[in-house]
């Protein structure tokens, strides 16, 4: 016999058409082709389009790794210092995310070094400060 299906809990948009967990800003500093980007996505779909070199792939790059990807994952670089901007010591990721309610913001913040030095901020206060282990 077929077991039923568990029901997925109904998550509904807010008058700001956005849910929990959506992405609300993106800004980077000195990351991979970036020195500076401040974007915010939409409430639904969102392409990311341009010609080749445009930083499509670096954009992506740099969401899964501010919300906590292994750099190894991505197939790009080994370690998260290759993400710095060539010619520049360090950078920074930072995610807006929509909390619960309308009014509530989750701001994660991942700074990376040339030295694969990573410190985590998690709305202003920070949580982590290690090196990331090199090949």
């Amino acid at each position: 016999m077929d077991e039923p299906q568990a029901k997925r809990a109904k998550v509904t948009r807010d008058t700001d058409d956005y849910m929990p967990g959506n992405i609300l800003e993106i800004e980077l500093c000195n990351f991979m082709t970036f020195t500076t980007l401040f974007e915010k996505p939409g409430s639904r779909l969102n392409l990311v389009i341009g010609p080749n070199g445009s930083g499509k792939s670096s954009l992506v790059c740099s969401i899964a790794l501010g919300l906590g990807a292994d750099p190894q994952v991505l197939g790009r670089a080994t370690s998260i210092g290759a993400y710095v901007k060539r010619g520049e010591e360090s950078g920074y990721i930072k995610i807006t995310l929509r909390g619960e309610n309308k009014g509530e913001k989750i701001t994660i913040t991942r700074k990376i070094d040339v030295h694969n030095k990573s410190e985590w901020i998690l709305n202003g206060k920070c949580l982590i400060l290690h090196a990331d282990n090199v090949l």
